[in-house]
Formats: C-alpha cells, structure tokens, sequence
C-alpha cells in the first residue's frame, strides 16, 4: 500500500510541477527555442558534464544557429539569447535593462559596478565616472611606462636564451602592478603581505570560475558544504585583510592634507595634473571638495577596488596575451605593426606618450581585432525591470538575457566571408558599413565598461613597447586554438612565444 502511495505522490508532483512551468513560461511559446529540448530539463542536457570551455563553445553554437532572439531553458529558468546587433543594441540601451541576473552575486562584491543592482549602480556610477576623465587618465601614463619597461626588462632572459616563454604569466604580473599602483598607490605590492595576497586573489578568482558553471553551485546552501567554499571565504578574508589595512592608512592620510575646513592645501596646478590621481585617493577626496559627491564607505571602496583588480587586471593581461600570440602567428601583420611603431618610438625607454597613443593607428587596428576573435569578456547578462516589447515579442519583467559576443563578433552577415580569419586592416575605415553594436569587446549600453580608455591606453603603451623591443614567434599554430572560459576567455594551454631582441 504505502509503495504505491509513494509512487502515486511522485506522479501527482510531477504533473504538478509540469503544470506549474507549463504556465509559467507560456509566453516563451512564441519565441524560437534552443534544440534540443528536453521536457523536464529544458536545454541543462547539453551543459551537464561539460567544461567550461565546452559551456562555452555549445552556447557558440546556438547562438549561431540563431539570427536574432531564441529561449534556453535550465530546469524551470529560461534565459534568452539575443543574437543580432540591432536587438543586442536594443537591450543594453534600454532603460528598463539595466539589472544584472542574480548569477553575478558569485563575484562577492555587491557594491562594484560590475556586479551591483541597478539601484547601487545608478547611485555609484555617476561619481565614478569622473575618476575615469581624461586629466586623471593622462596622470596614469608615466606608471604605464615604467611597468612596461619593467616587464620588457623581464623578458629579456628569454630573448637571450631563445626558450619558450608564456607571455601570459610576465604580462599578468605587469598589468596588476599598473592597477596596484593607479588604485591603491606606488609602493602597494612592496607592503607586508603583498605577497599572500595576490596568491589568494588568484583562489578567489578560480573558485568563482569554478562555481559559474556549476549549476548546482548555484545553490548557495549546496556550495556552503563544500571546500571550494572554504578556500574562497579563507582566500577572500586573507585579501580583505590587506586592502582594509591599505584603505585605513590612506584615511588617516587623507584627512592629514585637509585641515578641516573642506579646503585642500594649495598646491601648484602643473604639478598636482603631472601627479597620478590614484583611485582611492579620489574617492576620499571627492566628498571633502564637492558636496554634491557620493561619500563611500569603507566597504564600499574596497569593493570599487576590488572591480577594477578582477575586470582590470584578468581581463588587460589575457587580451594582451591573446594579441601578441596571433601576432606571432602572423608575422606579416607584426611587421606591418613594428613598422608603424619603429617610426615614432626611437628608442626602448622613449615614454609612450597621449600624443604618441594616438598616432598608433595599425596598432589599435590590431588590438581591436585581436578583441573581435578572442574577447576576454565574451558572455554577459541584463536583466529587465520591467516588461519591454523585443523583436514584436513580450518580454516580462525580471527575465534574463544572455549576450555571447564571440559569437556577435564572428557573423558573416557583418563581417564578410573571412569573419574567422585575423585581418587587422577591416578596422582601418571607420567602419560606417558595421552596425554599432557589432564589436563589444568592452560590452555596450550605459552598464558598458568604465574602464575602457584606461584598457586601451595601457595596451597600446605595452603591445608597443613589446613590438619596440621583441620579433614574436610562436610554433601554436591559428588553427589548433582550444580555449577554457572561466572569469575570463582564456586559452587550454600556455601562450608560448619565443623573443628575438630587435636592434
């Protein structure tokens, strides 16, 4: 009797719950869907199991299998896929799509730009845009310059040894302590456990790679037992630990330079723009010299900080790397590169200078491009606060859109036939026959990149230099690129190059 009571009870559930999902996603019904599709399941069959880098390649292929909009389905979640430019516009522009999906909590740091609420956001992101101006961003050059010269200076061994050297790992080094030193301050990785911290920053970030595709990490009761959770709380304390002793120290130093009367000493206007306007020093300030200006907390710096380390450094470093191994791969797009930066930078330790950046025309080209094929940042999600009218469809409020841009940025309807291949020169014209929204290396819309000028500036100041001082070659052939997707787009083995020292 009780057997098949048990049984009854388990059939009667699931029609329930099949009901239930039924009716909650009837308005999907009308959207194209992702296949195949499992009843129960939806499309989980295709993910389970999986990789990260093969998560990633099977979103790849749905996205391309559809031209505009198309539902996946997780268990009862649904997410939709937006595929073509002008929708991709669209919503990133919309002011009802501002949110972010609740996946992004994995990042730990609710009061960033990257992973805020809308409400946070909107209140934050104001204040921070004029930390990111263009006076502020030239204060930052000669840092750029100095951890460049200090990254060629490393890598010097191996031209002179002619070993393999994954590039990743020397330019990893050099972009955190370019975003150490404009958002901390100079001598920040020479303090006491400077050491530990960027090894447990490392944990961090590999333990929310881990999580994001694990469905079943999701679930926060079901990650808390397990030791990937232990290590993330320990490495995350470790890493607080430090930057919280940085933020009290820079407080006491700060409120030494007012003297109470919200007035800052005087000092001389060409010396103070010729000073790097460190990031945490302008978040103190501000509140001391404009009223009208957020005043931050405590948590809430740390978590500013804490941003522009995970987007900043994870992100620079693994583009740049992407850069100079598809140049190794093509030594005629190098050559035309060196050529263009052999003619305005005589020497190795010439600084890289505004003016110079923007006489930098291939090499931009090929750093745009470098971002098209290999975007570091290739998926992204919104979420919308209320319901909006897509492509003719009705979408209700709170539902969640995904963006893949690897596959946005490799459309032959946008790019043509050689959409695959490496071709710096399609972005020498101004592109007037692309739509807009076509190539988001940064993302797009008002929740877009902060940070994408002070990215493009330390870039050209590294690749540069870089081509300056070194002939790249590698032995990876284009073709036999894998990747692995955790925070970030990154290749499933290491970026081995070999130098040669330029005269």
């Amino acid at each position: 009797m009780l057997p098949g009571l048990l049984v009854l009870a388990v059939i009667l559930c699931s029609v329930t719950l099949s009901w239930y999902w039924k009716q909650r996603l009837r308005w999907a019904d009308r959207l194209p869907r992702a296949r195949p599709v499992h009843r129960w399941l939806g499309n989980l069959g295709d993910f389970l199991g999986k990789s990260p880098g093969e998560v990633f390649l099977v979103l790849d292929q749905h996205f391309r299998q559809h031209d505009r909009l198309f539902t996946l389905r997780f268990g009862s979640q649904l997410a939709i896929g937006i595929s073509h430019p002008e929708l991709v516009q669209t919503v990133l522009t919309h002011p009802d799509c501002q949110a972010k999906p609740d996946l992004y909590k994995v990042v730990r740091l609710p009061n960033g730009l990257l992973a805020a609420k809308y409400d946070v956001w909107k209140a934050h992101r104001k204040t921070l845009n004029s930390t990111f101006n263009a006076r502020i961003l030239e204060s930052f050059v000669p840092i750029f310059n100095d951890c460049t010269q200090r990254l060629v200076g490393r890598l010097d061994r191996y031209a002179q040894t002619g070993d393999q050297c994954n590039i990743l790992e020397y330019i990893s080094a050099c972009t955190l302590e370019m975003i150490s030193r404009t958002s901390l301050g100079g001598k920040v990785l020479e303090r006491d456990g400077a050491a530990q911290f960027i090894a447990n920053l490392e944990v961090a970030l590999k333990t929310i790679g881990v999580r994001i595709f694990n469905i079943f990490l999701h679930i926060d009761f079901i990650y808390q037992l397990t030791e990937l959770y232990r290590n993330e709380m320990r490495a995350i304390n470790i890493c607080q630990q430090f930057t919280r002793k940085i933020i009290q120290d820079k407080r006491k130093e700060i409120a030494r330079l007012f003297d109470g009367t919200n007035n800052q000493p005087e000092q001389d206007s060409a010396s103070q723009h010729r000073k790097p306007q460190i990031f945490i020093d302008q978040l103190m300030k501000m509140p001391l010299t404009d009223p009208s200006a957020r005043h931050f907390s405590d948590e809430e710096i740390s978590d500013h900080i804490y941003t522009m380390i995970v987007a900043g450094n994870e992100t620079s470093a693994t583009q740049l790397a992407h850069t100079c191994l598809l140049l190794a791969m093509h030594p005629e797009v190098q050559a035309k590169a060196y050529e263009e930066v052999s003619g305005l930078v005589f020497s190795p330790d010439q600084e890289i200078t505004i003016e110079l950046m923007k006489d930098l025309h291939y090499v931009e080209c090929v750093l745009k491009e470098a971002m098209r094929l290999m975007p570091v940042a290739p998926i992204v999600g919104r979420q919308n606060l209320a319901e909006i009218v897509l492509d003719g469809h009705r979408i209700p409020k709170g539902s969640v859109f995904l963006f893949h841009f690897y596959a946005l940025h490799r459309r032959k309807d946008v790019w043509g036939p050689t959409a695959d291949e490496f071709d710096p020169g399609r972005f020498l014209g101004d592109g007037g026959e692309r739509h807009p929204y076509s190539h988001l290396p940064f993302s797009g819309g008002p929740r877009g990149c902060i940070g994408y000028r002070y990215a493009m500036m330390s870039l050209k100041t590294l690749l540069a230099q870089i081509l300056r001082s070194y002939e790249l070659t590698t032995n990876i052939r284009y073709e036999d690129i894998r990747y692995q997707y955790q925070i970030s787009l990154n290749l499933a083995f290491p970026h081995a190059v070999q130098l040669r020292r330029r005269n």
